[in-house]
This record gives C-alpha cells, structure tokens and sequence, in this order.
C-alpha cells in the first residue's frame, strides 16, 4: 500500500467501471470518470487513504476515515490481498493507544465482504437501507463494529522459535508467572516483582499485560504447553523491553531464540526507531543477551525494587 497518486487515475477508472465492483461501494458512482478519479486524489489523507498496488501496478484502494472501505479490480479479487490490506491497516490503527473502535460494513449479497469483516473481528451492529451510488437507491446494507478488544482477540500476537511459541498471556498464566518471579534466583533481576506477589495480584499484573494490539504488554513463552516465561514491550513513548525465564531453564539458550524474533517483529508492527533495556549489573548473562542483540550499554544508576533490600547498580541498554 501507498498514497494515492496522479498515474493510478488508468487503474481506478479501468476498475471502479466495472459495475461488479462499483455495486457494492455505497459513495463511488457509476460511471466513475476523470473527474471523479480527480476528486478522490484530492481527498486522499495521507495515513488515511491508499493505493493497493500488486507487481501488475495499481489494483485497488482502501482507506480509514474512520469508516474502512476498500475496493478490488477482478483481477486482484479472490487473491488475499483485502484481508492483507485491511488487516495492515487495522494493525496500524490499534498500535495507537488511544484509537477507538472501527466501523465498516456490507451490502447484502456481498459474501466476500461479509466473510473478511467477520474474520477481521467486525460484528454486525445494525441492518438497515444504505445508499447506494452506483445503482440509484436505498439497498440492504449490514453495519458492522471492530472493538479493540475485539481486533486484539481475533488477531493475536503470535511469534515462533525452534522450541518456543510466544503467544498472548490468559488468565490462566497466573499462577505459572507468580512461581517463576518469586523465586531467589529470577525475583531479584527484575524489577516490580515482590517475594511474596500474592496470587491475586499476578492475576492482575496478567490482565494489565493482555494484549490489546498496543503495548503494554508481554507475550507468554510456552515450551511445550508450558509456560517458562515472558516478554514484553513497556509502552511506545518508553521502549522498553524485559523478560524473564525459569530458572530451571537457565543457560539453555531459550532467551537466545526468543529475543531476536521478538526485536524484530515490535520493532516493525510498531515502527520503533530503537528500544531499550535495563539490566542489574549482577546479572551478565542478560547484559550479555542484550549485546549479542544490537544493544549498547549507556549509564549506570541505583535503583531499589521491590524483591531487594537496598538500592543497586543498574545499566541501560539502547539498541538503536
């Protein structure tokens, strides 16, 4: 996807005069001339309205204003590449912490609209008479919803190692988490966890770390079904990144297959020019991790955390 521009105008007007296209948008009419062609370009916002273009050049449009609509030449149709354009931008979308909910919709008939809404996480919120441009009149039409809440569940973030799935933490990760973070050996390399976290209160740092398609949030680190860990991703103003792993794990190079994927995958769904760490420096085996991974280290401070007795060093890390 990319900006409207001047030389799809060939491509547009070859599409949207086809009228097994141009039936199912409610706005375009039909024909679709220069003219129009003209005053959509005008409109176009940039980070709102795209081309979507294929290795053939120009094949269709979408756009989130805040309604998503989107359109397909035959040729492009029946390919993925709707689910893949609407998805990008919904993906986009929902990486802004403050972005709301998301409406679009079909009318009667439109199958594939109706089936890619669906598996985007859209639910039907009203039927009634909509408009219709191309054909002149009021036809059946069903408005749909996306929550985030919704987006999120029906799309999670999911990533894979050799060994390891990094997948969404559920409730039920609770008490997994509370064992790992309490114990001598992990409790005292991090930083918000007490030796005596209650269960209630994992149970609400896990719903606080719930993937929502925006950070904050970690990823569960499952071996198996089990799981022996996290990692996250603090908020999008603050980059951080911390992990943790059982300590029975330790020195099996699990982190070493997990970080990288997890680096490169929120450094690109959420466009970030760098990311930060912090390590206690009494613990190089995660300094070391962090270097092997892009990062360098900068200053050196004390810091007091709940699972340590007094104030200690600590060394920031930024991979730029």
């Amino acid at each position: 996807m990319r900006p409207l521009q001047a030389s799809d105008a060939d491509a547009w007007l070859a599409g949207l005069n086809d009228f097994d296209v141009t039936k199912w948008l409610a706005a375009v009419p039909f024909p679709f001339t220069p003219a129009d062609f003209a005053g959509c370009l005008a409109a176009a916002e940039p980070g709102r309205h795209w081309a979507i273009v294929d290795a053939a050049g120009a094949c269709g449009g979408i756009g989130l204003a805040p309604h998503l609509g989107y359109w397909l030449a035959p040729r492009a149709q029946c390919r993925g590449y709707g689910g893949e354009a609407a998805g990008a931008v919904l993906a986009a979308h929902f990486a802004n912490p403050a972005a709301g909910a998301v409406t679009s919709g079909y009318f009667e008939g439109n199958t594939g609209s109706a089936r890619l809404l669906t598996k985007l996480g859209f639910a039907e919120t009203r039927r009634g008479p909509e408009h219709c441009r191309a054909r002149g009149a009021d036809l059946p039409h069903v408005s749909m919803a996306l929550s985030r809440a919704a987006w999120a569940a029906a799309n999670p973030f999911t990533l894979t190692t050799p060994r390891l799935l990094l997948d969404p933490l559920t409730e039920a990760d609770a008490p997994a988490i509370r064992r790992i973070v309490t114990h001598p050996a992990v409790g005292p390399m991090l930083f918000v966890f007490a030796p005596d976290l209650s269960a209630q209160a994992a149970l609400d740092m896990v719903r606080g770390w719930r993937w929502t398609g925006t950070p904050p949030f970690r990823l569960a680190l499952r071996l198996g079904r089990a799981l022996v860990g996290t990692i996250g991703l603090k908020s999008l103003d603050d980059p951080e990144i911390y992990y943790f792993l059982a300590p029975e794990l330790h020195g099996h190079g699990l982190l070493s297959e997990a970080l990288p994927v997890f680096l490169a995958a929120v450094s690109e769904r959420f466009a970030l020019p760098r990311l930060t760490a912090r390590v206690f420096t009494d613990n190089p085996a995660s300094a070391r991790l962090l270097i092997r991974n892009g990062f360098r280290p900068g200053a050196t401070s004390a810091q007091a955390t709940p699972a340590r007795t007094a104030p200690a060093p600590v060394s920031s890390y930024t991979r730029p």
